[in-house]
């Protein structure tokens, strides 16, 4: 058998093959098994994730602090809510990479597009749907001729998509950097 860790007679192993009531010879198991450099990608995904998982856990605890100034309103806490749930999720990525278990992959490829397509949706949602002044804000603005508003409006819009290419872009690539350690069956 190649890239075997253990080696074991074919005949014993043609004896264990029947005796799990597998219809495989030992040549088809030994070609179904993955290959040992399969994993080699894994050690480098897990320290992606374990850098990761800190960061995100380090703004979920900065989201949860920050609730009673910013407000307890559904917004907030939905993100609150999503965070913590991002970093449970990322914990188990590191802890699956560190395993050599195969669902790391896709476990932390679902993770990080799930993370990368809130980033989009809320930024995306603040630049075009709810930037909106005041009555007193525009009076204020108007009368110490501080910026033109139209001008604000467009900073601030610019402000978002750039979080939604930065944020949301660096989120997606980590997805697929996991994805790419994906243990791919042999034709």
């Amino acid at each position: 058998m190649k890239n075997s860790l253990i080696s074991i007679p074919r005949e014993a192993l043609a004896e264990l093959l029947q005796a799990s009531g597998s219809p495989l010879t030992p040549e088809e198991y030994a070609a179904s098994l993955p290959e040992l450099s399969t994993y080699k990608k894994y050690a480098g995904r897990a320290w992606a994730a374990l850098i990761s998982k800190y960061c995100i856990l380090v703004v979920a605890i900065l989201s949860v602090v920050l609730l009673p100034i910013l407000g307890f309103d559904v917004e907030n806490l939905i993100i609150v809510v999503g965070l913590a749930t991002v970093t449970f999720f990322e914990f188990r990525v590191h802890s699956y990479f560190r395993e050599n278990n195969p669902k790391a992959p896709s476990l932390g490829y679902r993770n990080q597009s799930c993370f990368a397509a809130a980033i989009l949706i809320y930024c995306l949602y603040h630049a075009f749907f709810t930037f909106q002044f005041s009555a007193q804000d525009m009076n204020l603005v108007e009368e110490n001729n501080l910026i033109d508003p139209n001008s604000l409006k467009s900073l601030f819009r610019l402000f978002y998509l750039c979080i939604a290419i930065i944020a949301g872009g660096s989120q997606f690539g980590l997805a697929c950097y996991y994805r790419g350690a994906q243990v791919r069956p042999k034709a």
